[in-house]
């Protein structure tokens, strides 16, 4: 046993062994941490810790391994940081898809008054809005549901095809924008049923104003807009499952497509 402990082979194995694990950890550290739901501050920071070491112990053994290892503590800090900024990346564009649905959201909460329980919420102090917070937990739900989480792991390990371990990396900033606006177009896609609803009931109010001057349009207006606006958001939750599958089954695709 002591002959095996003073051999310089068994070290620069483990040394390179415990190189490779770290480096994958730190990808999936940044996947995590930006992941929904994963990476939200009341999933318990234990737990992800441990699944952050578990897919790391499963993934060491299949991923391709590089040429040469940073071997000098500049060259290991450079390489985490590459991993960190990947692993970051992937759960980004995730989180886009779920901003596109919040985005969406937020024009619904405008146009049926939801906006103002953002202002005034005496069971939350941090600003919360109706409309936002049904969509975006249902949205939540869905990764879980149409088995992204499955998906993305495959994605991470196929990430390290593209994006070797402490290789270079090269993002192509200008897809990235192009798909930002382009989700943030989906969002108001998403959002556009209920704001040409309640758009044509403001014209009906004008009309009704113009017509009959003794209507209170003031107090009709809002709990007309709410009852109309909840229907709606009925109506687009029932939807929202097919709307954005779609979208989470492209998200491996795009990130493959941004680090290629």
């Amino acid at each position: 046993m002591q002959g095996v402990l003073e051999n310089p082979q068994t070290w620069a194995s483990t040394s390179a062994q415990a190189t490779v694990w770290m480096l994958v950890l730190t990808r999936i550290t940044g996947l995590l941490a930006a992941i929904p739901g994963l990476g939200n501050e009341t999933f318990p920071l234990p737990t992800r810790a441990a699944l952050a070491a578990l897919l790391s112990f499963v993934l060491v053994p299949v991923i391709p391994r590089p040429g040469a290892l940073p071997v000098s503590l500049p060259d290991l800090l450079g390489a985490m940081t590459l991993e960190l900024a990947v692993g970051l990346l992937m759960g980004i564009l995730v989180a886009l898809v779920l901003a596109a649905v919040g985005f969406g959201a937020s024009l619904i909460d405008v146009q049926t008054g939801f906006s103002f329980v953002q202002f005034l919420n005496p069971a939350n102090p941090q600003p919360a809005s109706v409309a936002g917070t049904m969509m975006g937990q249902l949205a939540l739900v869905l990764i879980f549901v149409t088995g992204l989480h499955h998906q993305m792991i495959l994605a991470l390990a196929e990430s390290y095809r593209l994006v070797p371990l402490g290789g270079p990396a090269h993002l192509r900033t200008l897809e990235l924008v192009a798909l930002t606006s382009g989700l943030l177009a989906r969002g108001v896609q998403l959002a556009f049923p209920v704001l040409l609803a309640l758009f044509l009931v403001d014209v009906l109010e004008g009309f009704s104003a113009r017509f009959m001057p003794q209507l209170q349009l003031l107090q009709l207006s809002f709990p007309l807009k709410i009852a109309v606006g909840l229907v709606l958001v009925g109506i687009v939750l029932r939807e929202l499952p097919g709307w954005i599958e779609p979208l989470y089954r492209q998200v491996p695709a795009w990130a493959a497509r941004l680090l290629s």
